[in-house]
Formats: structure tokens, sequence, C-alpha cells
């Protein structure tokens, strides 16, 4: 058997992602939901409004820019996944401040904050989450740009790959939503066979902190928004 390469599960990065997420699995009760749904309207927002950001931020508009604006209100309906556990409470927190999980080669698996997502319009989450991956990738995020996250979305659907998967929770959060990659599948609308791009939601959360079927009406609100992208996320 022949070892190309071997590194140790102490060093840092690693030892920082190893000891937070064994942490994290062996403390909470980890329970995941899946979800596929019609992407078709995000699709189309996206398309429209690209052309609109780039002029107005001088950045790209991506899917993980208008999943996370529209998790922000998500949120604000159930907003018992905007929580934290300390100790021996669950302490649910006003602001919603999105983690963003970003693979980085200087740093690992890190997961920079955009903080009150719901305040903001699409355009400056998306210029606040460019900034954030550039920097992350670069290894210069910041303490304050790691800190006070409430909830993570952790996006790998990007690479084409992945559909549903189940994600460790991002600590001292309940909660993190994974998303798989947008693909083109025949759907039945109205009695008829159509070909729509689907994305597969995975919403992973604290079973000590939050029953089953909380999980499931947020996927159910999730649903609603994403039929309605334009009305939830309004002016870019």
């Amino acid at each position: 058997m022949k070892v190309v390469k071997t590194f140790s599960l102490k060093a840092w990065p690693r030892a920082t992602i190893a000891e937070r997420l064994s942490k994290s699995y062996s403390e909470r009760v980890h329970i995941t939901l899946h979800a596929e749904f019609d992407v078709g309207y995000v699709r189309d927002l996206k398309t429209r409004l690209e052309h609109v950001i780039k002029e107005k931020y001088n950045t790209r508009l991506t899917y993980t820019a208008i999943f996370t604006k529209l998790v922000s209100h998500v949120l604000r309906n159930h907003i018992i996944f905007n929580s934290i556990i300390e100790g021996d409470e669950v302490k649910v927190i006003d602001d919603i401040n999105i983690s963003i999980a970003v693979q980085s080669e200087k740093l690992g698996l890190v997961t920079p904050v955009i903080r009150n997502v719901d305040l903001k319009n699409l355009g400056e989450v998306s210029k606040e989450l460019n900034d954030l991956v550039s920097r992350a990738r670069e290894g210069k995020l910041s303490i304050k740009d790691l800190t006070s996250g409430t909830f993570t979305i952790s996006n790998i659907g990007m690479l084409g790959s992945v559909d549903g998967f189940t994600q460790i929770i991002n600590p001292p959060q309940v909660a993190i939503l994974g998303i798989g990659r947008i693909i083109d599948k025949p759907v039945v609308i109205d009695g008829e066979v159509r070909v729509r791009p689907t994305c597969t939601f995975s919403l992973t959360f604290d079973h000590r902190a939050i029953d089953g079927y909380y999980g499931a009406e947020f996927l159910a609100t999730l649903k609603s928004f994403l039929e309605i992208p334009e009305k939830v996320v309004g002016e870019a």
C-alpha cells in the first residue's frame, strides 16, 4: 500500500474543524428533512436581476445570494430556527445573521457571517456575500467575520454532483440548511408534464430544541417563497 500524503488531524486548521464538528455531532441530536422544490421562478428572477445588480453594485448575483435572502424571511416566520444553545438554554435570537459555509485552501471549512440579512436588499446581500467568500478563500477573514451567526447555509449544489445531504450543525446554532444542485426534471403541472429546474433542500436541526413538525413547516414556507421570490426579495 503506497501512501501518497499524510496529514494530522491535530494540526491547524484541521484540528479546529475536527474538534468543532465532533463536539457538535456528539452533543446534538441531528435530524435531517429533505425536500425537492421547483426553483424555476428563482432562476427567472436571477436572469432578470443579474444585469441590474452588476450595474448598481458592481458584483455578481448568485443563487446562494438569492437563497440566503429568501431563507432570512423564512427564519423571520419560524424564528425558533434562529436560535443558539448555551448550556441548558435555547436562546431565540431576533437578529438574523446567516453563516455561509465556504471551503478555503488556507483556512479549511469556514462560515463567515452576513448580519441582519432580512433588513438588506438583494444587491447588498450579494456584494457582502461575494466579499466574504473572496476573503475566505484568500485567508483574510477577521474574527468579527466569523462570529454571531444564528443559522448556517451550505450550498454545495454549485459543484453539480450532489442532491440531498446531511450537514453537521454549526455550534452554538440549532439548525443548518443544505442546498443541492439545480437539475432539470419532468414534473406534472396542471395535468401536463413539463421540464422544470428543481433543487433539493436538506434542513438539519437539533431535535432537542425543535420537533420535526416545525422542520416540515419551515420547508413548507420555503417552498411557498420559492414560488414568489420577487415578492419576498423585493427591490434589488
